[in-house]
């Protein structure tokens, strides 16, 4: 019996052995012998004059531009910019591909810190300007190319990296609108996507087709008219979106660049709850300055420019219809590649509260989308970076670029989290509300019984109990408690009744409330209502 037992414990101990040996090759990319950091330029605008190409000739990009023409489904023609860099020791053909996708109003000159860091790890880097933003703005100023979609830049690209560059598998990375871009691609082009990185993604909320506003519905996410500019420009128009953005100064945009804001009053400078870069960095740097060079740049440029910041709202919302059997959101279950979703802790862009009514990122957002993707395979890899806000590998370039290499190579990402494990947040309630929930937690916990009734209504009926029935089945259980928690995780007012949600907690467990529990304020107190059944 001794024997046998040393025997299974130098198995157990090879075992492991092997273990570790294989999750070192996993975790430990192969730094590149050929790639050499000086070889890179420093993303830059520099001066220029206004009546020639800003992009082409006063942004600087870290490599070499390529341009190639290619044409979407409909048969229109865009020149696509774009970098393709490689200095590993295998062949380029043989090389693991990294395809990044940047995001609504940036461009692929602001993945050079990503590009050094995949480049040293022997990986091909390719990244692509999407029409109208960056160098693909001065290729594609024909006005019947304002009429494009996402997808339809999506079957473009298409072209360039299936039938230009030859790419069978990689590995893409999107950030925000370019995580949806990537979403989209992965789902209509499985075969040339090895695996997938959302990084604070756009794509996975949806949104409706119609706007309330104080004078009226509006069809802003109407994909009828997605090939009429001027419908677009007349459906938007009440929004003030173009106008906004023309009217920002030099300064305005390096404040909300940076999370700074103005004193109306004062004028003086202090710390905003929105923005973009959180960390001042070589890529943060040349997106603030590219954004404030347009402004006394080439008009045409930024006016091309400004039109797709604001129209691709409306192309990344057409995408995300709440009433459409075809979503992006609703077609998540289709994919069966490996998936990581990065985010920022502290961005304020994501959820998009105002246009779906989500609140919590990672209820009403992570969860729903992790548990779609985990339908057809392994569940997706999710990671939130404490000192990012939405541009993550910008904020936290070093740590952030060193997942997005791990993930590529199919390696291990430490400090995860299990989505599984998620909690719904309570909702945020009225003052008054709160102060029933505290005052009726009291009084259960004080074992007063009338005190505790006097959180009932009159009328209150709930599965068949009334007033009485509550008072006598409560008279029972509350003196054997010293736990009593109310948590209400929806809140619904309509006059003076309320839908609540939640459940309390308990010595004995938690129970959810009756399906249509109510609250109603009678004299401008809250109380008890049951569900009136």
């Amino acid at each position: 019996m001794k024997d046998l037992c040393q025997q299974l414990r130098w198995r157990l101990l090879i075992t492991a052995g092997a273990a570790a040996l294989l999750g070192a090759c996993q975790t430990s990319p192969v730094p590149s012998e050929r790639f050499d950091v000086s070889d890179m330029e420093t993303p830059r605008v520099e001066p220029g004059d206004p009546a020639e190409s800003f992009w082409r000739d006063q942004v600087v990009y870290p490599f070499p531009v390529n341009y190639e023409t290619v044409t979407d489904a409909r048969g229109m023609a865009y020149e696509i910019a774009y970098m393709d860099e490689y200095g590993g020791d295998a062949a380029r053909e043989d090389a693991p591909v990294l395809v990044l996708v940047h995001g609504k109003g940036a461009d692929a000159g602001s993945f050079s810190l990503m590009m050094r860091d995949a480049l040293e790890r022997g990986l091909r880097v390719i990244a692509f300007d999407i029409p109208h933003y960056g160098k693909s703005i001065p290729g594609n100023l024909d006005a019947d190319t304002y009429t494009r979609t996402l997808q339809d830049t999506r079957e473009a690209i298409h072209e360039l990296l299936a039938d230009r560059l030859g790419i069978q598998g990689a590995t893409f990375m999107g950030h925000s609108m370019g995580a949806q871009w990537a979403l989209g691609y992965a789902l209509d082009w499985p075969e040339q996507v090895d695996r997938l990185i959302l990084a604070a993604p756009a794509g996975l909320e949806e949104y409706p087709r119609v706007l309330t506003l104080p004078g009226g519905e509006l069809p802003w996410m109407d994909p009828e008219y997605k090939r009429d500019f001027e419908h677009w420009q007349a459906v938007w128009e009440p929004l003030g979106r173009l106008e906004q953005e023309w009217a920002k100064t030099e300064q305005d945009i390096r404040d909300f660049y940076s999370f700074r804001e103005r004193d109306p009053d004062t004028g003086e400078t202090r710390e905003a709850s929105v923005g973009f870069f959180l960390r001042d960095t070589q890529d943060s740097e040349f997106l603030t300055e590219t954004r404030v060079g347009m402004i006394d740049g080439n008009q045409e440029e930024y006016e091309a420019w400004i039109i797709a910041f604001v129209r691709d709202i409306y192309t990344m919302g057409i995408e995300g219809l709440s009433d459409d059997a075809d979503s992006l959101v609703k077609r998540l279950d289709e994919l069966t590649i490996p998936v990581f979703l990065a985010l920022g802790e502290r961005d304020p862009l994501l959820p998009t509260t105002a246009a779906t009514g989500n609140e919590d990122m990672r209820w009403d957002v992570v969860r729903p989308a992790w548990e779609a993707l985990s339908e057809q395979g392994a569940a997706p890899v999710v990671k939130f970076y404490d000192d990012a806000a939405h541009f993550i590998h910008v904020d936290e370039a070093e740590a952030f670029n060193a997942d997005v290499v791990r993930f590529a190579y199919g390696a291990t990402i430490d400090g995860t989290e299990d989505p599984g494990d998620y909690e719904q947040p309570a909702v945020e309630l009225p003052d008054d509300v709160q102060a029933f929930v505290r005052s009726d937690e009291e009084a259960v916990l004080s074992g007063d019984m009338d005190a505790i009734m006097e959180h009932y209504h009159p009328d209150y009926r709930d599965e068949g109990r009334d007033r009485s029935d509550q008072r006598a089945m409560l008279s029972q259980v509350v003196p054997a408690l010293s736990r009593y928690e109310i948590e209400l995780t929806a809140f619904e007012r309509d006059g003076d009744k309320a839908v609540v949600e939640g459940a309390i907690r308990t010595d004995f467990g938690s129970q959810s409330l009756p399906s249509g529990a109510m609250l109603i304020q009678d004299d401008g107190q809250w109380f008890w209502y049951g569900n009136q059944q």
